[in-house]
């Protein structure tokens, strides 16, 4: 081994080649006075001076140096070199690790999350979930803040890392049950209009079919502004608000429908239909043996059609009283009564107000009896008559039922069946045939479920 003298020596002169200035590197012993003499002498000044010196040649000379200097070393100052290099490396090793590290990046993902599903309505559709992750990103934001005023040594953004994850998770799970409750809402609320539209659908064709009442008409006239309300809330994605409009103009159409269907059910009736359908019958048998004129009157098929014979001679289209669906009863009712008539008084031009016209004899014996019965079970008040003065008149071609209760053709239609009638011809007028018609074909409809009446 070398001696110290000549360790120092080397020392020295290392330190004039350098130009070091005169202190000594070599310490005898480790104590805290050579610590705080080293920190004194060091000078920005030498530091830089060294940098610009250093060399290889001169590395090395450094690396000899300091292996002959530990070699001097005890064991007691091997302990606290160990101490030092232990604590150094427990407060480094946070810093190695990136546990002191600032979560920005995630942080701003975890933002941004809660911003999308903010933005998708998260706070409409999702309300809790969104409330969730806004909590979560609060005790994040305040985690992280903390930490960031701790030493940098201290820090510890473990667990700000772990809240800012959580909250970009149910950030994403808002903003995912947000766009499915809104993609749910949108179809309902698209079916709901569809169901709404068959619905009035039903409605404007039985108003098209028959006479609708004052509430029935504003029933329907609500159901078509509450349709139209609800198209302009759902294109404004107002799917919640559309679909309660949807069900309300649905419920208003389908109370107006079902109205109009028990009016309309007595033509789809087997007994009633049965009943009618012999009451035609006989008609054209009476025709046949007297081989004189007869007419029958279809108020479903809106046709009146004359026989003689037994054999039909021609058909003209007819438009009935404005309630044409049901029965007379009673003056006043708008109702086309059904019966077997005759004509009693024939009415050129200028005895008639429509034109020309043939007076019935309504009402016979049937229908008094009809009226009767009805006035005992209430449905008719005491100071109510049964009615009269029905005719077949002029004056039609409206291309509506709009009769006080009498059967209307064109003036030039009118005119041709003036000349082939005398009084006393039989006139029958019924509900329909049993094949099929207009109420008919609405009340199966209804019935099964099924709309060729969506509106636009």
């Amino acid at each position: 081994m070398r001696s110290s003298r000549l360790n120092r020596f080397e020392l020295k002169r290392l330190g004039r080649r350098w130009h070091w200035p005169r202190w000594r590197l070599h310490l005898p012993r480790w104590h805290w006075q050579s610590l705080r003499l080293v920190w004194q002498r060091l000078r920005w000044q030498n530091l830089r001076f060294v940098w610009q010196h250093l060399h290889w040649q001169n590395l090395r000379l450094v690396w000899q140096r300091l292996l002959l200097y530990w070699q001097h070393l005890g064991w007691q100052q091997w302990l606290i070199i160990a101490g030092v290099l232990a604590v150094v490396m427990v407060a480094v090793l946070p810093v190695v690790t990136g546990r002191t590290t600032p979560r920005w990046y995630r942080l701003r993902a975890a933002e941004l999350a809660i911003r999308t599903a903010q933005e998708s309505n998260a706070d409409s559709w999702a309300p809790d979930a969104l409330r969730s992750a806004q909590r979560v990103l609060r005790l994040a934001q305040v985690e992280h803040r903390h930490q960031e005023t701790r030493f940098l040594l201290l820090r510890d953004f473990a667990r700000a890392d772990m809240l800012l994850q959580d909250a970009q998770a149910k950030g994403h799970r808002a903003l995912e049950m947000s766009l499915g409750k809104r993609r749910d809402a949108r179809s309902t609320s698209r079916e709901a209009m569809t169901r709404a539209s068959e619905a009035i659908g039903r409605s404007v064709a039985f108003g098209q079919a028959m006479h609708l009442g004052r509430s029935d008409r504003s029933l329907l006239q609500q159901a078509k502004i509450g349709l139209a309300e609800s198209r302009l809330l759902f294109e404004r994605g107002e799917y919640t608000l559309a679909t309660r409009r949807a069900y309300v103009a649905s419920g208003h159409a389908e109370m107006v429908s079902n109205r109009a269907v028990r009016v309309a059910a007595r033509y789809s009736d087997a007994d009633l239909v049965r009943q009618w359908r012999s009451w035609i019958d006989a008609t054209i048998a009476a025709s046949r043996r007297s081989g004189q004129p007869a007419i029958i009157v279809n108020k479903e098929k809106h046709t009146l059609t004359l026989y003689s014979g037994g054999r039909p001679v021609r058909s003209y289209a007819a438009e009935l009283g404005y309630n044409s669906a049901g029965n007379k009863y009673r003056s006043g009712d708008g109702a086309t009564p059904e019966g077997r008539y005759r004509v009693t008084t024939k009415k050129p031009v200028g005895q008639s107000t429509y034109h020309m016209a043939l007076l019935l004899d309504y009402p016979n014996s049937e229908d008094r009896h009809r009226f009767e019965q009805a006035r005992r079970a209430g449905r008719i008040g005491r100071n109510v008559s049964p009615g009269g003065l029905i005719e077949i008149h002029g004056e039609g071609g409206r291309g509506k039922d709009w009769t006080k209760g009498c059967v209307a053709l064109t003036n030039g239609e009118m005119a041709d069946l003036f000349t082939r009638v005398a009084v006393g011809t039989p006139v029958t007028i019924v509900g329909g045939d049993g094949n099929g018609g207009t109420f008919t074909h609405l009340v199966d409809l209804h019935r099964n479920g099924a709309n060729n009446f969506g509106l636009d």
